[in-house]
């Protein structure tokens, strides 16, 4: 199910078969007999299956994976193994109580006479299963195997938990039975304990005795007439009452009438998280992520002299505790399970909707509280371990439709496990988690690296400690230093607030404090370090201070630091403290004083009579006195600046004192705050100081962030895509361009180019240097003039838009889309698969059961929240529909109906949906936030869902109304169709990769727009219907219209105000670029080039040539390397003769605008060539063709026209002719010589030649026009084409 390609849950299933299909029977049907922990036995058979192989496979991935979706794969191994098993499992009448890891347990509940033969049942389903899932070959080389163990007894059922969670256990001597029996069993073996071999019949089996009175291995069953297997399991179904007879979904749990009260006690045994997603009605497809989690694996080791009844007590009390203190931390306790010495909880911080930014800390502090509790408070305990690791996941749906768990499964979860063996007794916990905690260094300790079972690299590991106060101070230097090479950008204004205040204490010799507020990655702590060099460079003494998140618990802590700085006794060693401080304070401090310091500095000066009769409070405001007393001196000779980041983590104590420092002394004060953190009372006291000034720090401009990322890069110039790429995801935020940049690099995505060796190029291949059309953010050289300056480009096999974002940045975007509801993040989700820019109608066309009310509401949420922008806010609306066809409307909204949204705050009704917005268009307003909304997709609910974009958008994919609709390449979808293709059924994808995924599926879904509907997309307002009554004239008319168009506008006489405004460029943005990117994504490249085409053509209408060779070269990826030799070419992607001919034409023509003039004839002679015309090189094959052209023409116009199927395509394939022909007559009239002009003469007269054969293929009502224009196609063929 984490694949989804298996069948997934009906949507039709009421909530509490979709809570039944998360849980066992044995809760189902369960009746609550009192209160926690609650203690009920039953006989019954248990089945083990362990899948080896598993951690190995997931060891494999983790040493190759680059990306999450590596991760997919194995998820997609897992699900589709595990789900067989299950399904195989129930059909036997199995109970399946939990999936854990990589092992699955299932249970038959029966009365004690029955056992035997329902031990003959399991065992075999079990060698069922072994002959048909014993062995899963992997492409990857690790094969998955089972190891099956069965057991039989009496079985104890145990609920733990309070009212708002409960789990389910089952304890016993059975329990560690079949355990035992899996640890016993080989690959592909089935082993029976020793009381399940005294409880079967015997003689039915054939078994090898592994070891006496523990477990023996089965071989086999003997079928000895009169047994028949049918009629015993004819007779098992008499002993399972809940056993499904119904081939529909294999569990009567499932068919359950709707109880309210079933309701509320199954929600109790399921994650919050779920319970939101299955409330708000989200498809279980729509569940699953991939994201990154902090997992914490608590072991408990008990006494074997514990009862099992006070056993359950214990888990019990540990149970509540553990939850409690996860919970408050942001996580949650997602499974406890048993196994031979005691019980393990496994909680996990980062689910979806409980990311927080410190969870790796969060996370060690709550593991250190259980591991304290769990030692001191929980009698009969034998041990306590805890684990934590930290990485990326699958958090999903495992198993069957019918029984499924939410689980995590990943690397991490495998080394969290592992790690409890090695590091018995401690609280240990990866290098990922300790890094990411930004713990202090002192509250950890490295444990040896020790050989972990199918783990080839664990990493290093580390003890957790504890929060601990150590004898050391806080950091002096900052975080960043400055960079000379790269200037500070656009915070004039910022440094400006800091010489001001500068000016203000020399001259007025009072204390200014300049509060930089900004969010992160905003560029405030290199704010602060080019104060740092500018105060040092005028002669100030500068004092910088970098606080953390757990100074903030520490009374007075950066005081104490920043005078352990000013004293100069922060560096000094511990001997020579005491000593450098007396010679600080000598002259300033009576010396009677210095014992003061002891404590805050960690000295010893002998207790003096005068302190030592002074109370605590006396005590404090004294060493305040003093620090005033030795500030107020240090001044008077050099200017001081306390430069301190990160001041919302400064504690109250050290506030209070800033705010009296700064009435009573002339100092500067320069700090940095981030404003989603909640200062205290001292805090925002010190901020309404009158000599406190607060400034915020505002994101860079696009050009500011663009020159950045050139310096980043080292270039002069980015290209286009890069910009795009750029300025997409970060917003102005300089962090997120600089994070991006060094990910480009380290991923060597990009081609560098030296600017000054870069000539004419005679191949197509080599081009992307000179494509570079723009300089715009380029920068002049930092170092001499014979500098060598370079430009880069992307790959030509890069896709941007799939390029994964860094793991910090990732990090940064979940904690914002957790932030919301889950309704929420379910449409910012689909709204990240359609694009950066999106469109409602497709966006409702991805919720599942939405209406258009409710979207409407949740869209207006995140527009106020600006999560999503209007797209083109600011421009005036056009009077109709942009896309046609379309059931997107353009809504109008004047500046009454504007008042009246704004006045109202109740939930919108259906007569206020049209007063929602200007344009039923959107854009996302939060950086980064589309990139990881994607990223959580699994791959092939991605596949599916843009799918379901490329088939929404299939329809718009034409020119816009006020421009008569048609394909951007003239007659293209005509073209590429085959004869033999009958009407309406031709498929898009005729020409399909075998490769591609769900190849199947998308050929049945992405078709061809049907030449034989015409362009029915063509709506009634745009045109009258009498214009179009029989096809034959549309298509001619097509043809017609581009050069009416043309010459439309070169007409000074026309009326302007007559023409309607064309909207093919929004098309080009919001249809045909995505429609690309959805096709690609989906892996049919047959598409995916079909749309390149088009798109390159509009850009090229548009004059946007850059971008035209853009879309050209991922068209170029898509065919492959060309062979050196002909007869070897062969295209990766299937195209039809015509496509490649367009696809010659269309680099010709970028060719031609950037002046690239011998590639750009080679590509048009190319074109012609396809197109079954060809054009000669030599001024005698000119005279040649030139005669034969002439003697072509007389015999044409007698000709009869052809068959009137194929006349559409002919069109096609002639306009294509013409349009070469017109870039061969513009490139040899750009040189003047006597053989260039014969050349063109000829391009002239071939051309002319094609628009009469098209016209005498036309009907006769439309040869006069066809002729007419034919007569002037010389002249304006340049105009024209």
């Amino acid at each position: 199910m984490a694949t989804g390609e298996r069948t997934a849950v009906p949507s039709l299933w009421p909530v509490e078969a979709r809570l039944a299909a998360l849980l066992p029977d044995l809760l189902v049907f369960r009746k609550p007999r009192g209160p926690e922990p609650e203690l009920a036995t039953a006989q019954g058979v248990l089945l083990g299956v362990h899948v080896t192989g598993f951690t190995a496979l997931m060891d494999r991935f983790s040493l190759t994976c680059k990306s999450e979706h590596d991760m997919d794969k194995l998820a997609h191994i897992f699900s589709y193994y595990i789900s067989d098993i299950v399904e195989h499992v129930l059909c036997f009448g199995g109970d399946i109580l939990n999936i854990t890891g990589n092992v699955l347990l299932a249970l038959w509940t029966v009365k004690q006479n029955q056992l035997s033969d329902i031990i003959t049942l399991v065992a075999k389903c079990s060698l069922e299963i072994q002959e048909k899932f014993g062995i899963y070959h992997t492409k990857e080389g690790q094969d998955l195997q089972l190891k099956i163990g069965l057991s039989a007894g009496q079985i104890s059922q145990v609920i733990v938990g309070d009212e708002q969670r409960q789990y389910l256990l089952v304890v016993g001597q059975d329990v560690d039975d079949v355990q035992l029996a899996q640890r016993l069993a080989q690959a592909n073996e089935i082993v029976l304990s020793w009381n399940c071999w005294k409880l079967c019949e015997q003689y039915m089996f054939e078994v090898e005795i592994m070891r006496e009175d523990e477990a023996v291995k089965l071989r086999d069953m003997r079928i000895i007439d009169p047994f028949d297997f049918a009629e015993h399991f004819d007779k098992c179904l008499d002993y399972l009452p809940h056993y499904q007879t119904s081939a529909d979904t294999l569990r009567t749990a499932l068919d359950l009438d709707p109880d309210s009260a079933l309701e509320q006690t199954l929600r109790k045994h399921i994650m919050k998280n779920l319970l939101e997603k299955i409330d708000e009605g989200q498809p279980t497809e729509y569940v699953s992520e991939f994201r990154t989690v902090t997992m914490v694996l608590v072991s408990l080791e008990f006494h074997k002299s514990a009862w099992v009844l006070h056993l359950c007590h214990l888990i019990q009390e540990a149970a509540l505790y553990i939850s409690t203190v996860i919970e408050k931390g942001g996580g949650q306790l997602s499974q406890i399970f048993m196994f031979e010495k005691g019980c393990m909880f496994l909680c996990v911080f980062g689910l979806p909707g409980d990311k927080k930014p410190d969870e790796s800390a969060h996370a060690l502090e709550s593991s250190f509280s259980i591991f304290s509790f769990c030692w001191e408070k929980l009698a009969e305990t034998k041990l306590v371990s805890i684990s934590i690791t930290n990485g990326p996941v699958f958090c999903g749906v495992i198993g069957a439709v019918a029984r499924h768990e939410y689980t995590v499964i990943g690397p991490k979860v495998s080394l969290v496990a592992r790690m409890i063996t090695a590091y018995p007794g401690l609280v240990s916990c990866d290098e990922v988690t300790y890094l990411r905690s930004m713990l202090p260094a002192y509250n950890f300790k490295k444990l040896p690296e020790k050989m972990m079972k199918n783990i080839s690299n664990p990493g290093k590991m580390y003890e957790y400690l504890g929060h601990r106060r150590c004898i050391m101070f806080g950091k002096r230097h900052l975080a960043r230093e400055r960079n000379k090479n790269h200037p500070l950008l656009d915070r004039e204004k910022e440094l400006e607030a800091f010489r001001m205040a500068q000016q203000g204490c020399l001259h007025q010799k009072k204390g200014h404090a300049v509060l930089y507020e900004g969010g992160k990655g905003y560029g405030k702590s290199q704010l602060l370090a080019e104060i740092n060099f500018l105060a040092q460079k005028e002669g100030h003494r500068v004092l910088p201070l970098k606080l953390k998140e757990t100074d903030f618990k520490q009374c007075f802590y950066a005081i104490q630091t920043l005078m352990a700085i000013f004293f100069e006794i922060d560096t000094c060693p511990a001997y020579y403290r005491q000593e450098c401080l007396h010679k600080q304070l000598c002259g300033m401090v009576e010396e009677p004083l210095h014992c003061l310091f002891n404590d805050l500095f960690f000295v010893k000066f002998p207790l003096s009579f005068k302190v030592s009769h002074m109370d605590d409070l006396t005590r404090q405001k004294k060493v305040k006195a003093c620090f005033f007393q030795v500030l107020q001196e240090a001044v008077r000779e050099t200017p001081l600046i306390f430069l301190i980041d990160e001041a919302q983590y400064m504690d109250a104590a050290s506030w209070e004192f800033l705010e009296t420092l700064l009435s009573s002394v002339p100092i500067i004060m320069v700090m940095t705050l981030t404003p989603t953190i909640t200062l205290c009372d001292c805090a925002q006291h010190f901020l309404q100081n009158s000599q406190a000034v607060l400034v915020p720090i505002l994101k860079l401009a696009a050009t500011s962030l663009l020159r950045m990322a050139c310096w980043e890069l080292g270039v002069v110039s980015i290209p286009q895509e890069l910009q795009i790429y750029l300025l997409h995801r970060c917003f102005g935020n300089p962090l997120y361009c600089e994070v991006l940049c060094q990910d480009l690099l380290s991923k060597d995505i990009l081609v560098f180019h030296d600017l000054q060796k870069e000539e004419e190029n005679s191949k197509w291949e080599t081009l992307s240097a000179n494509a570079m059309k723009s300089t715009m953010y380029s920068i002049p050289p930092a170092g001499s003039e014979d500098q060598e300056l370079y430009i880069c480009t992307v790959k030509d096999d890069v896709n941007l838009d799939t390029v994964l974002l860094p793991p910090l940045l990732k990090e940064i975007a979940v904690n914002q889309l957790d932030q919301l509801s889950p309704e929420e993040q379910l449409l910012v989700k689909c709204a990240a698969v359609i694009g950066h820019s999106f469109q409602i109608d497709l966006l409702q066309h991805l919720l599942p059961g939405w209406d258009k009310n409710k979207l409407l509401q949740v869209l207006k949420v995140l527009v106020d929240i600006h999560v999503f922008l209007w797209f083109n806010k600011s421009q005036e609306l056009p009077a109709e529909s942009i896309l046609v066809p379309s059931s997107i409307k353009i809504i109008e909204q004047t500046k009454e109906e504007k008042k009246k949204k704004s006045d109202a705050d109740s939930p919108l009704s259906p007569q206020e949906e049209l007063s929602l917005s200007q344009t039923e268009v959107l854009e996302f307003g939060v950086p980064l936030l589309r990139e990881a909304a994607w990223e959580l997709w699994p791959r092939a609910q991605q596949i599916a869902l843009h799918l379901e974009c490329a088939c929404f958008l299939r329809d718009l994919a034409c020119r816009c109304g006020n421009c008569h609709g048609g394909d951007f390449v003239p007659f293209h979808r005509f073209a590429i169709c085959s004869t033999k293709s009958c009407s309406g059924t031709s498929r898009f994808c005729s020409y399909k990769d075998t490769g591609s995924v769900l190849t199947q599926v998308i050929t049945d879904r992405l078709q061809l727009p049907s030449p034989q509907d015409s362009f029915q997309f063509q709506t009634k307002e745009c045109r009258s219907q009498e214009a179009f009554t029989r096809e034959h004239c549309r298509t001619e008319e097509e043809f017609l219209d581009q050069v009416n168009r043309k010459l439309a506008h070169t007409s000074p006489e026309k009326d302007v105000l007559t023409t309607k405004p064309c909207h093919c460029e929004e098309i080009l943005k919001l249809v045909l670029s995505p429609l690309t990117r959805h096709c690609l994504v989906i892996g049919e490249a047959t598409c995916a080039f079909y749309y390149l085409l088009e798109t390159a053509a509009a850009s090229l209408d548009l004059s946007d040539n850059y971008m035209a060779f853009f879309y050209l070269r991922k068209a170029s990826s898509l065919l492959g390397q060309p062979s050196a030799f002909s007869f070897l070419k062969k295209h990766k992607v299937k195209i039809c003769q015509f496509e490649e001919a367009t696809f010659c034409c269309l680099r010709s023509e970028v060719c031609f605008n950037m002046g690239q003039i011998t590639l750009a004839k080679k590509l048009a002679r190319q074109g012609l060539q396809l197109l079954k015309r060809s054009f000669p090189w030599t001024w005698f094959g000119v005279l040649l063709q030139t005669f034969l052209e002439k003697y072509w023409r007389s015999c044409s116009l007698s000709r009869s026209p052809g068959n009137p199927s194929e006349n559409k395509k002919k069109l096609a394939v002639l306009q294509q002719r013409v349009r070469c022909l017109s870039l061969l007559w513009q490139l040899y009239n750009l040189e003047t010589t006597t053989s260039s002009r014969r050349f063109a003469g000829l391009a002239t007269l071939m051309q002319k030649n094609s628009a009469e054969e098209l016209a005498s293929g036309a009907p006769d009502s439309y040869v006069g026009p066809s002729a007419s224009v034919c007569i002037s196609f010389n002249a304006m063929s340049t105009a024209a084409f």
